[in-house]
């Protein structure tokens, strides 16, 4: 029996402030800095802090750090520096300091490629390989949270700390993740126990176990459930909060793959995709104000990609055309792709009327999913990417640049796996300058060496129970809990 099956009553104390959380899974790893997916992220944003944080009307603070990073050295590799605050320990009562915030970014996959961390003079140093004039925005990352690791767990200077005795395995098993206050923590948390209750979706995708939880009363919050579903299933005393999306999902093609290395082929196969079905799928209403032009979100501003016009013939045309593809599916709907089983099969479907058989390879797990990509034994992927933070930038460094082409044992988010200077210096040049034309640069590049198709833009949304206030979600899609209080 999960925890989605058990009693409220019997979970929650009634003496403590506590909130149900309905997620569809359990968090895939308990160190942020190795974390992949959202539901994971919302997990351990709780238990881990980062340098800097995203504030709701959207400026950067400090928070760890105790000051804006300051310049050190300019030029083309230019060096910051950072203290971090006083006065702040870790859920163990280990004070934080300059040399284990060091050593924690220092193993940051996020940073990887981008830059050298290391410390001096009680401050945090970072010494880029490229200009990047919006740095702190990175560290705002829920990836880029400070780790304290310690008897071979992970030790955090959050609000909430997981129960005693939780692992992941125990989380798996009791399809629940707990975490209790933080009784050192060096702000204030309102809630005593958050409770993430997992309601696996169905293998469509649709959530109904979630649908039905909720109609029942049972959960307080949840963001994977959308507005249109509120209406849809008669889910009542609730309030719906709908956020301007910030993930797209994708269809990579792995360019370091045979047959795939072939640029026409991948073209071909790029220019057969017809995304409307997709979008239907995903999106029974409106589903046309979802279909992505651009692998850059809405959020971030205006489409510029021209992913729009289409030869078919073009695979139809192509010699020798391969018999056979793989395709890996994720194992639970993601914010950027709400039904990943039966939008895959539509994309098995398309090919198929070219006589290209695609063979699915659905994965059942989040580590099981980003194991797969790590190796690179694919043809072609579905899957995406949720902003991290507000930057087109790093949306596109984070999907494009060389440094973030995975290892084997090694998950990063090139899942093309494209490694070019010539892209890697288009990024450098847009991080520097975000102008119109050093961005065309990039789209241009996405389409002509037809390494990916944006498929349909994420639905941000979420619904919360009447007594719960307070609930602050960032621009970034992150929920910060130690705001969240409940109605007296």
């Amino acid at each position: 029996m999960t925890s989605a099956q058990v009693p409220a009553t019997t979970i929650a104390s009634p003496t403590k402030k506590s909130i149900r959380i309905g997620v569809l899974s359990t968090p895939g790893t308990m160190d942020p800095r190795q974390a992949g997916d959202t539901i994971t992220a919302l997990v351990l944003e709780q238990i881990f802090e980062t340098p800097y944080i995203v504030t709701p009307s959207g400026s950067i603070e400090p928070w760890l750090f105790a000051e804006r990073l300051r310049l050190d050295r300019a030029g083309d590799q230019p060096v910051y520096s950072a203290a971090v605050r006083p006065g702040i320990v870790f859920s163990d009562g280990t004070p934080l300091t300059a040399e284990l915030a060091g050593a924690s970014l220092a193993r940051t996959k996020a940073l990887f490629g981008r830059t050298k961390v290391t410390v001096a003079n009680d401050r945090v140093v970072f010494a880029m390989s490229g200009p990047s004039p919006r740095f702190e925005m990175v560290l705002t990352q829920w990836n880029t949270a400070i780790v304290l690791e310690r008897g071979g767990g992970y030790v955090g200077t959050g609000p909430y700390v997981p129960a005693p005795g939780s692992t992941i395995s125990s989380m798996k098993q009791a399809g629940l993740s707990h975490l209790q206050r933080n009784t050192r923590y060096w702000n204030k948390a309102h809630i005593d126990d958050l409770l993430f209750v997992v309601y696996p979706a169905e293998p469509d995708g649709t959530p109904l176990k979630l649908i039905e939880a909720a109609k029942r009363g049972e959960i307080d919050l949840t963001l994977n459930l959308s507005v249109n579903e509120v209406a849809k299933y008669g889910i009542t005393g609730y309030m719906p909060m709908q956020l301007p999306s910030n993930s797209t999902s994708i269809l990579y093609f792995n360019s370091q793959k045979p047959p795939l290395t072939d640029v026409n082929l991948r073209r071909a196969l790029q220019h057969a995709i017809d995304t409307t079905p997709i979008a239907q799928i995903n999106y029974e209403r409106n589903h046309l104000a979802f279909t992505a032009a651009d692998i850059i979100p809405p959020l971030m501003g205006k489409a510029t990609g021209n992913f729009g016009a289409r030869d078919p013939e073009l695979l139809r045309n192509y010699p020798n055309k391969p018999s056979r593809l793989t395709l890996v599916v994720p194992w639970t709907p993601r914010p950027y792709i709400l039904k990943p089983l039966p939008s895959a099969e539509e994309i098995a479907r398309q090919f198929a009327a070219y006589g290209i058989t695609v063979e699915l390879i659905v994965t059942r797990s989040a580590e099981d999913f980003f194991s797969t990509l790590a190796r690179g034994e694919y043809d072609m992927a579905l899957a995406g990417w949720v902003a991290d933070n507000p930057d087109p930038a790093e949306f596109y460094e984070s999907l494009l640049h060389s440094a973030q082409v995975s290892t084997k044992n090694q998950y990063l988010s090139n899942l093309a796996r494209w490694n070019k200077p010539e892209m890697d210096a288009a990024l450098v040049a847009y991080r520097t300058d975000p102008s119109p034309a050093n961005r065309k640069v990039i789209t241009d590049m996405i389409e002509n060496e037809a390494i990916l198709v944006p498929i349909v833009y994420g639905a941000s949304s979420a619904i919360r129970s009447r007594k719960v206030k307070n609930v602050n979600i960032t621009p970034a899609n992150h929920l910060p809990f130690a705001d969240v209080d409940l109605s007296a």
